[in-house]
């Protein structure tokens, strides 16, 4: 019945069994009446907001789950979610406080793995993600070719091989962007693990 009631309320209008439980809540010993001023636009504006990025979140996490890895960059990766689910990705981004979904560096990782982490991509497939976007940062040939290339003829293990061929190529990163590299992973597992449930 509530629900029903919720529905069919608009956003400008509380509904009547909100309305009912907040004036016995509040009511006091003198069963004073308790009369509740209209929300503000700006208030109903951000609540529509929230409401609109925990819609998108849920249908980015239901896609996510339908789709499993695939071997791209977490910002490719994200992108893709978002047009298959059909959402729109700015509201879900400021709620992470991300300003840019490319942007692959230990500054924004801790962000960008809460994101992550919410949509239900696992630790270990979010750093294959990340690994794979700094791959693609020196003009390397592109990771779906090289796991071809490199394809084991055993049981296949997408995720595995992903990490092997990634580890070929770190081979051949200078100093700076294996520590870059290193810094962004760091964040990551800080962010999962600060993330996990008790």
């Amino acid at each position: 019945m509530i629900e029903r009631d919720f529905k069919n309320t608009s956003v400008d209008q509380t509904p009547d069994w909100l309305d009912d439980v907040l004036r016995e809540s509040f009511k006091d010993r003198h069963e004073a009446k308790v009369v509740f001023d209209e929300p503000s636009q700006a208030f109903r504006q951000r609540c529509q907001a929230a409401a609109d990025s925990a819609f998108s979140i849920v249908k980015l996490r239901n896609e996510r789950r339908r789709i499993g890895f695939v071997p791209i960059s977490l910002a490719e990766y994200v992108q893709g979610l978002v047009k298959v689910a059909g959402v729109q990705i700015e509201g879900v981004l400021a709620r992470f406080g991300i300003d840019d979904i490319t942007s692959g560096t230990s500054d924004s990782a801790r962000k960008l793995a809460r994101l992550a982490q919410e949509l239900g991509i696992s630790l270990r497939e979010v750093l294959v993600h990340v690994r794979i976007g700094f791959v693609e940062r020196i003009d390397s040939v592109p990771v779906p070719l090289l796991l071809a290339h490199h394809r084991s003829t055993g049981v296949r293990d997408q995720l595995g091989e992903c990490e092997a061929v990634l580890g070929l190529a770190e081979a051949e990163y200078d100093g700076e962007l294996l520590n870059e590299l290193r810094r962004t992973e760091f964040e990551i597992r800080a962010a999962y693990k600060q993330g996990e449930k008790p």
